[in-house]
């Protein structure tokens, strides 16, 4: 493998490869200093993975801030100024300003309880959420309908009780909840609303199916704030019940939420 010529080469690899890094630019400069102003290098797994802004203990100190930023699990930028005198190991007598900023490159996961038409046609719209894509179904593979494609992008989890799986799905998910019994529904809202983690909650069904839903949720000790946190009617739009209507719809929701959400 060769060493990237440039940065952004660098970063391409690193990303493909999934590994967190940092980038840090030398932005700043005055009096004297190890690199000019433009200089860079790359922070991964602890070490330098790429480029210089000069050795030295100001380059040692880069790299550990990087490295901590890194363990914040998001995506951080921040300027920090660094005075070349004793404090840093340096004696140039300069100032150095460098610019932070970190690529966790974590995917979003969306979790589907269900595996359906609806389910299955947001399925197909995985590439364009930019996201981990689960089904999850108390159903045999053979008895969904339609039928399972061989060649899909997205993941399928045939178990007796989906709503078990709440407990181990990351707490960053986004939880849609369209199975094929209501009965169902409710169990995997109750877990979901339980563990309260996900950043979107979304059940799909009618306005009468959710305030037959509200009224069980109140009676079983759930408070108005985790009620009012569901999604229901899920959509951006409520015109079509066509499956692959609703799965767009849908989808542009959900865009719009992992919008909101640290950059990946």
């Amino acid at each position: 493998m060769t060493y990237p010529s440039t940065w952004f080469e660098a970063l391409a690899e690193l990303k493909q490869a999934g590994t967190p890094c940092a980038v840090v630019v030398v932005t700043e400069v005055s009096g004297s200093a190890p690199r000019e102003s433009g200089a860079r290098l790359i922070v991964a797994q602890g070490k330098l993975a790429w480029g210089t802004i000069g050795g030295g203990n100001l380059e040692h100190l880069a790299i550990a801030h990087g490295t901590e930023l890194l363990k914040q699990s998001q995506h951080v930028s921040e300027s920090r100024d660094y005075p070349l005198a004793e404090s840093t190991g340096q004696c140039c007598g300069g100032k150095v300003t460098l610019f932070y900023e970190t690529y966790p490159w974590t995917t979003r996961q969306v979790v589907v309880f269900g595996a359906g038409h609806v389910a299955q046609a947001l399925a197909g719209l995985q590439e364009y959420l930019a996201s981990d894509l689960l089904l999850i179904d108390s159903r045999e593979q053979a008895e969904l309908q339609p039928p399972i494609p061989e060649q899909r992008s997205w993941s399928l989890l045939c178990v007796d009780d989906p709503e078990e799986e709440i407990e181990v799905i990351p707490e960053g998910s986004l939880v849609l909840i369209m199975t094929h019994d209501h009965a169902l529904d409710l169990r995997v809202l109750e877990r979901a609303l339980s563990r309260g983690t996900f950043p979107y909650v979304g059940l799909i069904g009618s306005g009468r199916k959710w305030l037959r839903f509200q009224k069980r949720l109140a009676e079983r000790g759930y408070s108005a704030e985790q009620i009012a946190s569901v999604v229901c009617p899920i959509g951006t739009a409520k015109t079509s019940k066509e499956p692959k209507a609703i799965a767009v719809s849908v989808a542009a929701e959900l865009l719009e939420v992992l919008h909101g959400m640290s950059p990946a």
